[in-house]
């Protein structure tokens, strides 16, 4: 289902963590889930190839959210996706393995890791015969995209792990442009948190998911 919804990604990767010793509130949340799943299951990826939309990825990250009992580590849930002819072809949403030391730090992260997909993206259309120029990467965090652009040691990030400047790499190599957008407008959000009924509907419908009734 994780393969065809990204509209239950975040909510499938929460419940994941209590596999080994799910609660029944737990089981109430699943069904929850599911239930959701079956008021919606006329929904469907909907590619558009007469859009003339390219390949481009939108990233986000929480900070320190992740209170699961008992490491309360609280780490921050990254998530990001890419988007073809206006529906999502890719889409990632997971706790970050270290601990961010604030919300620039945990969306530098994030926006490392997506650029690693967004490198081997370009790989394969070249490999397909119709090379693109660069990824378009949005993100919603203005300090992250300059860290990421200016190869120079911040105070804030001179800390971090040396695996996470990857991104200044593919930024100098012209793999990737980043761009902002306001978080209103980050559909990458819906993969990081639990969001109200105005934004989910909004996000949802910018993954390319739309009513699209089952034949026969």
């Amino acid at each position: 289902m994780l393969g065809t919804r990204p509209d239950i990604a975040f909510a499938v990767t929460q419940m994941a963590k209590f596999a080994s010793n799910p609660s029944e509130e737990h089981l109430n949340r699943a069904m929850y889930i599911l239930r959701y799943l079956q008021g919606t299951r006329e929904y469907a990826l909907v590619f558009d190839g007469n859009s003339n939309e390219g390949l481009h990825a939108y990233c986000d990250s929480s900070y320190g959210d992740d209170k699961t009992e008992p490491d309360l580590k609280r780490r921050s849930t990254q998530g990001y996706f890419f988007k073809l002819a206006s529906a999502a072809i890719k889409w990632h949403s997971r706790t970050q393995k270290l601990v961010a030391t604030s919300s620039t730090v945990a969306e530098y992260m994030a926006l490392s890791d997506c650029a690693r997909d967004c490198a081997w993206f370009k790989t394969l259309f070249t490999e397909l015969g119709k090379p693109i120029d660069f990824v378009p990467l949005l993100g919603d965090n203005r300090g992250a995209i300059f860290n990421a652009q200016n190869p120079v040691t911040q105070k804030g990030i001179k800390h971090i792990d040396i695996k996470y400047h990857y991104i200044r790499e593919q930024v100098e190599l012209g793999t990737i442009q980043l761009f902002y957008v306001p978080t209103s407008e980050n559909t990458a959000d819906l993969f990081t948190k639990n969001l109200g009924p105005t934004l989910f509907l909004q996000h949802r419908s910018d993954l390319g998911l739309e009513f699209y009734p089952l034949m026969g």
